[in-house]
């Protein structure tokens, strides 16, 4: 006899509470996984680009800008429309992400360029145990005994990754590098509570502002622009890290957070770390150490640590925001 259509329990995985359905969709489950891997292109492509950290933050967030203009327009929402859409009141809230958001930028490229796309892979990687103490500070519920755990995993996990038996100026450099990656972090654990705080604006509006005023954060800093490009590659290389990361990774990582339960979003955005380690150590051929992997998975049970520690679920605007660059 012909089999009849799938049951919706058939189309269900069993979630991490007993009795409770909660339905996987394979198309959203893809284009979270697509968002992450090409997010772990950007560490690799950030240190072997050959724009300086601020002439890179200019043109990958010229390019962002510019791609949000046409969205928004597109969408019938033009930048700079109706008086009413575009107050005081609104421009500030975009201000503050945007500012917080080009610190966050100039920080993690500062990182990869001083040291390695590995540590400020890692530095930038301890966002998600900084998310719950920021959040605590902010006002959320007081973490529990897992944030604690959490904490001290991510400062094992950091000093397993600095190189040992290495020449002092290598590894002052590397410690700094680690640090600004680590800053990098506290920058974009700030952005989740910002876009929770101004939720009331309209995503895309937020995402244009995040972009065009941390293009204001570099463009502050355009004098200090040296190095904007030698070859066709590193016109190729900014075409990804601008357009295919920035906008269609982003773009694909909301589409997996809006239909995906949150608990799935948050252990994809675990996976980050690994893949960015991966292409780092393939593609551009950067040496792996197991006190590397160890420092890496470190962070990476810390994330999970404190994040599950929360007494309260995450919102949408924070499992957004888990992802990276």
């Amino acid at each position: 006899a012909p089999r009849g259509p799938r049951s919706d329990a058939a189309r269900c995985r069993i979630s991490a509470r007993p009795g409770l359905l909660v339905p996987i969709r394979q198309p959203a489950l893809l284009k979270g996984v697509a968002a992450v891997l090409l997010f772990g292109t950007v560490p690799a492509c950030i240190r072997t680009i050959h724009f300086d950290s601020v002439a890179l933050g200019i043109a990958r967030l010229g390019l962002a800008a510019l791609g949000m203009t046409l969205v928004l327009a597109l969408a019938g929402n033009r930048p700079f429309g109706r008086g009413r859409d575009w107050s005081l009141a609104t421009l500030t809230p975009l201000a503050a992400i945007g500012g917080v958001f080009g610190v966050h930028w100039l920080l993690f490229f500062l990182s990869i360029k001083l040291a390695s796309a590995s540590i400020g892979a890692i530095g930038f990687s301890t966002y998600g145990v900084q998310l719950a103490l920021i959040g605590w500070a902010a006002g959320h519920p007081r973490p529990g005994w897992r944030t604690a755990v959490g904490v001290a995993l991510a400062m094992v996990g950091s000093w397993c990754c600095l190189p040992a038996g290495e020449t002092a100026a290598v590894g002052d450099r590397f410690g700094l590098g680690l640090l600004l990656g680590i800053l990098c972090g506290t920058a974009y654990a700030v952005l989740p509570l910002l876009h929770q705080r101004y939720a009331e604006i309209d995503h895309n509006v937020r995402t244009w502002g995040q972009f065009t005023f941390g293009l204001c954060v570099f463009l502050a800093c355009a004098p200090a622009a040296r190095q904007w490009g030698r070859n066709l590659t590193d016109v190729w290389m900014l075409i990804h890290l601008g357009i295919v990361v920035t906008l269609v990774g982003h773009l694909l990582w909301v589409h997996a957070t809006t239909e995906l339960p949150i608990r799935i979003t948050s252990v994809l955005a675990y996976l980050q770390l690994p893949a960015a380690l991966a292409v780092n150590h393939f593609a551009i051929g950067e040496p792996m150490t197991v006190w590397m992997l160890a420092g890496a998975g470190c962070i990476v049970a810390a994330n999970a640590l404190a994040l599950s520690g929360q007494t309260h679920q995450l919102t949408p605007a924070e499992v957004e925001e888990l992802a990276g660059d």
